[in-house]
Order: C-alpha cells, then sequence, then structure tokens
C-alpha cells in the first residue's frame, strides 16, 4: 500500500465533513440538546446504558475511549466545541436523541448522512474504541439500538418522513433534489412529503429502470454487469481460501468471508463447499453513497443454489485508525469478513458460480433479500439495504481456460486500486469527488475472454481453475518445450507428449506414462494422462491441476540440481 499513492495506511478519505464544518457542529449541537429523562429513554438505549453499567469492562473502555479520542484531536477541547463525547451517560443521552431524529440535509454544508457514525466516529477510532466495538456484548446491544432506529424510519405513523414536510427546504431545497436527481424517482404520493417513511424514500426506485439502467448483455453469460450502483473499492484476483489481515495491506481470506455463528448457516456454507468453489477466484468490491440507488440486481442469469441469508456481524468495527472522517472506508476488505452480510449465489449455465455479498455499514446494518427464488434472470431485482452507505463484495470463480477480465462496456480496463472515494463536501473542496471508477446497477464490469495456460516445469501441481459438476474439457497443446531432466534426450527441450522414457514408479505422478509428458489432475482424484490432447474424466469436480510427468522429489530440489526441470508448455482448456 505504501507504494501506492492511493493507499498511504494513515489516508483519510474524509466521508464525512470535516469535523470543524459547519454541518458537523450544527448536528452535535442538535443532539447535544435533548434533555429527555433518563427514565423515559427508549427500551434499547435503556438495555444498553444498563449493560455499560452493569459491566466493569464496558464501562472502562467507554471512559477511555473517550479520553482517547480527545487526547488524540486536542484542538477539539474548546469548551465552545460540541464534538467530544464527554462519557458514558453524555454518549447515552446523544444516542436517545438520534433514536428518533431522521437524516437531515444541511443546506450549503452537505449531508451528514450517517448521524450514529457522525457520533460514535471518534471513539471508534480509538484503542480502546476498537476493543469495546468488537467486544460481541456491546456489539449486540448497538445492534439494538440500530434495529430500534430501522422501526423508526420504516414506520408510517411516526415523522421519519418530515424531512419533507414543505418545500423548498431539508431534502425538498434545490440543492438536495439536485443532489439525488428527484425527477427520476418514484414516489408515494404526487405531493409532499412524497414518501411514506424515511426508508420508503431511501430504498426508492426508479421511474424508468429500463431507461437509466440498462442491462449490459442481457442474453450474453460473457457479459458481467453490476449488481449495484457504487463506486470501484478494489479489486483482486487468486483469492486465497485462508489468509491473515495485515495494518497496511488488508487481503480477503474466504474461510472468514463464509464463516458464520449460527450453524445452520455454516452447515449451508460447508456442504456447498463455497470456500473450495471459489478459491483462486476474483473479487469485485464497491461502496454505495448515501445518495446512490440502494437495491441489487443479479449480476447473471442461473439457478439460485439455495435461499439467501444474512450472517449477522460486526456494525462499527474498523481496522484503519484513527481514519475520522473516513467511516471506516480504508477497512472496507476487513468490513466484508466480519459486519452484517448477505450471501446470495447464482449458478450460471456456462461461467462458474457468482456469489454476491452485500455489507452493511455502521448503522447500515440491514440487508433485505426479496423472496428466495429457484432462478434469475440477469437485472432480476434480488434485494436492498435500508438506510445509508454501504459496501458490495462481488466473487466469481476461477474457470479453465478464461479470465474475467474488469473492465467496461468501452472495454477500458478497472485500476486494482483506483482512488478512494470521498462521498461529501469538506473545507477544501466545494465538492468532493465519488472515486476513480463509477459503476451503475445493470452495466457492464467485466467481460469473460478464453486464455491459454502456461505450465512450468520446475513446479509441481499448477492450479488453473474449478471443475463444475457436469463439466469436461479438451485440453490442447499449443507449443513451448520443456524437459523433466537436461541430462536426457541429449539434452533437448520437448512438448507435452514428453519422451519415449517409462517414468519410475516411485515419485512420478502417472508412472505408466512417458517421462516429461502433461498430466492433469481433478481435486483429490486420480493423476491422467493429457499429453497433446485429451478431455478431462467425466464425473469430476474440484480444482484442476496440470504439471509434468516428472520425480517430485528432484523437483523438490530442483534449485539444486542444474540438470533438472527446464522450460513451460501452453496449454487451451475448451
Amino acid at each position: 500500500m505504501e507504494s501506492n499513492p492511493h493507499y498511504p495506511f494513515n489516508l483519510m478519505s474524509k466521508w464525512l465533513p470535516h469535523p470543524e464544518s459547519q454541518a458537523i457542529k450544527s448536528f452535535l449541537k442538535t443532539v447535544g440538546e435533548g434533555d429527555t429523562p433518563s427514565q423515559q429513554y427508549a427500551p434499547s438505549i435503556k438495555s444498553l446504558d444498563e449493560a455499560i453499567t452493569n459491566d466493569a469492562i464496558l464501562s472502562y473502555l467507554v471512559k477511555k475511549a473517550c479520553q482517547e479520542d480527545n487526547l488524540q484531536r486536542p484542538q477539539m477541547n474548546d469548551k465552545n466545541n460540541v464534538h467530544q463525547i464527554k462519557g458514558k451517560d453524555d454518549l447515552i443521552k446523544k444516542l436517545n436523541v438520534i433514536l428518533k431524529m431522521p437524516p437531515k440535509y444541511y443546506e450549503d454544508y452537505e449531508l451528514v448522512g450517517l448521524p450514529f457514525t457522525t457520533l460514535l466516529n471518534g471513539l471508534t477510532a480509538t484503542l480502546s474504541g476498537v476493543k469495546l466495538f468488537g467486544l460481541p456484548i456491546f456489539n449486540q446491544k448497538i445492534g439494538e439500538v440500530l434495529e430500534a432506529w430501522n422501526m423508526y424510519l420504516n414506520d408510517e405513523n411516526d415523522d421519519s418522513n418530515s424531512g419533507f414536510a414543505q418545500e423548498g427546504e431539508q431534502w425538498l431545497s434545490s440543492q438536495a433534489k439536485q443532489k439525488y436527481d428527484f425527477k427520476l424517482w418514484k414516489t408515494d404520493y404526487e405531493k409532499t412529503p412524497y414518501w411514506k417513511t424515511w426508508n420508503s424514500f431511501f430504498t426508492r426506485s426508479f421511474k424508468n429502470k429500463d431507461l437509466l439502467r440498462p442491462i449490459d448483455g442481457p442474453n450474453d453469460g460473457r457479459i458481467v454487469t453490476s449488481p449495484n450502483d457504487g463506486t470501484l473499492f478494489r479489486w483482486d484476483e487468486n483469492i486465497n481460501s485462508k489468509n491473515v489481515f495485515w495494518f497496511k495491506d488488508m487481503t480477503y481470506s474466504l474461510t472468514d468471508i463464509f464463516s458464520s455463528a449460527d450453524p445452520i448457516q455454516q452447515k449451508i456454507m460447508d456442504d456447498f463447499r463455497l470456500v473450495e468453489l471459489f478459491t483462486g477466484g476474483s473479487i469485485f468490491q464497491t461502496f454505495l453513497s448515501p445518495d446512490n440507488y440502494h437495491r441489487w440486481w443479479s449480476p447473471a442469469s442461473g439457478k439460485v443454489i439455495f435461499p439467501p441469508f444474512v450472517i449477522k456481524g460486526a456494525y462499527f468495527s474498523k481496522l484503519v485508525i484513527p481514519d475520522f472522517e473516513g467511516v471506516t472506508t480504508n477497512s472496507l476488505p476487513y468490513l466484508a469478513h466480519v459486519n452484517c452480510r448477505g450471501i446470495f449465489i447464482v449458478k450460471t449455465e456456462d461461467y462458474g458460480y457468482i456469489c454476491c455479498i452485500p455489507i452493511g455499514m455502521v448503522e447500515v446494518s440491514t440487508v433485505n433479500f426479496n423472496e428466495p427464488l429457484d432462478a434469475v434472470t440477469k437485472g432480476d431485482e434480488i434485494g436492498m439495504f435500508q438506510y445509508g452507505g454501504s459496501t458490495f463484495v462481488t466473487i466469481y470463480q476461477k474457470l479453465p481456460g478464461k479470465r474475467l477480465m474488469f473492465q467496461d462496456s468501452f472495454g477500458n480496463r478497472y485500476d486494482k486500486r483506483p482512488e478512494i472515494p470521498k462521498g461529501l463536501k469538506d473545507i477544501e473542496n466545494i465538492f468532493a469527488t465519488d472515486g476513480g471508477h463509477i459503476t451503475l446497477v445493470g452495466s457492464q464490469i467485466g467481460k469473460w475472454e478464453d486464455v491459454d495456460f502456461k505450465v512450468q516445469a520446475t513446479a509441481r501441481w499448477q492450479a488453473a481453475g474449478y471443475v463444475n459438476e457436469g463439466k469436461t474439457y479438451e485440453i490442447k497443446y499449443r507449443g513451448g518445450l520443456w524437459t523433466a531432466s537436461t541430462k536426457e534426450n541429449d539434452g533437448n527441450l520437448y512438448g507435452a507428449d514428453g519422451i519415449n522414457v517409462d517414468a519410475d514408479s516411485r515419485g512420478y505422478p502417472v508412472p505408466d506414462a512417458n517421462k516429461g509428458a502433461l498430466v492433469g489432475r481433478i481435486g483429490g482424484n486420480k493423476p491422467f494422462l493429457v499429453g497433446k490432447i485429451t478431455r478431462t474424466p467425466s464425473g469430476q469436480t474440484g480444482q484442476i491441476y496440470f504439471t509434468i510427468n516428472a520425480d517430485f522429489k528432484l523437483m523438490d530440489a530442483a534449485t539444486k540440481n542444474k540438470h533438472f526441470n527446464k522450460g513451460a508448455v501452453i496449454i487451451s482448456i475448451k
């Protein structure tokens, strides 16, 4: 990350307005003015208060997080500044105010789109805060608060839509309407307040989705489309089944992504071998703005292999700190493993399995799937987020003889590490950017292309992709030369058929085949001869591997034996 100017370890993406902005001050002044007696706090707030009070560890960490936040930002200790949270009672009081406060649009200062995050971001940016928000009991109590807030935002009998009460004000100001393009959306009513609830506005649909979000390649399985509106955060390939998080370079770990404390959910993921299916595959992760379209569409046509479900997870956990203004943006890959997230998998006819993972960020913890379907067509709606900014991960298999090229419909390749998204206005910029690559739901983000595979003579089994059930492939030698030993065949290299010398049975993968021949294996099944051309055995599934028919024991010592393996061959897999 240090070698990439977009990813210094302490980069602040400025998703929230600057702490000194008028918007932040106005918001925090509002939440600080609540005067509800503690005995009248909402049930979820009372429960959180009691949990902290009755647990010495929680009490200590809340106190320390407040102290560390103020120490990290001494300029915020001015007596006239309302940003700091003084302690547990102050925190509880302000959370109770937000619980009955819909998100507001601050004219001329942009949106404070995440009220809980705006309040808590200083605490979550401390070492004590990281520990606090990582504790299961605290996470559970915060989850209850967020569930209560989501109920408020959904309740037609409450006032969550108060920001739409008056034309020209709040969310109906000219600036706000321009920001979210008011004229494009369906409304519940023809006049104010237009939407029944805040969440009705947040999950709004297009008046004409076919015009505004056409589906690229609706009948072409090679074309992969975006399941959501968003901004590309990063993409990676050759994903490991298990990996370790490092502070300066967060990597994806399939074992952690497909992990749940719910034994029923875990059994489903284990029974369908999700880690194995997607090992070596590619990941595409996007970041949603609060004013984005928050419904998701299937990126491909195919069979839904099991009813989608939601894995409970953390709400305000982050890996990169302090990140005061970034709202966990710098920790997005980490969130794919620990946050509340949905699992939706579609099996396509020709391009393998695709896994869609909508991830709840901070207070955006509500991940809703539509009624389960047996099959979907590319562009079918599959679910939605309720309130806030979010992130979305899509995982694709590594397939034999193919590679998914992440590019738009014009052939422009996506950067693996584009510019970090910046969502809201700050002191230095009139309007901050949304990042390097905007993706629209239904638009092309990738295309499958046929590729040859190079098999090195100096390595053991080399994975070329996953063979799904019912699939067989023709493997054909395309070129290149190699040898299992430069001592043989007068030192000349040869092709995939090898040389007419019987392999020694001791260390060779296929003892009855020519020495130096190309051989393959699917999963843990018996190796088979490939040579110049063959078809894979039917009925076998798993990763397909290739290697040279040579003594593996000697191969391991290749660096010490100058007469050993040399060269490579190229094969097509179709």
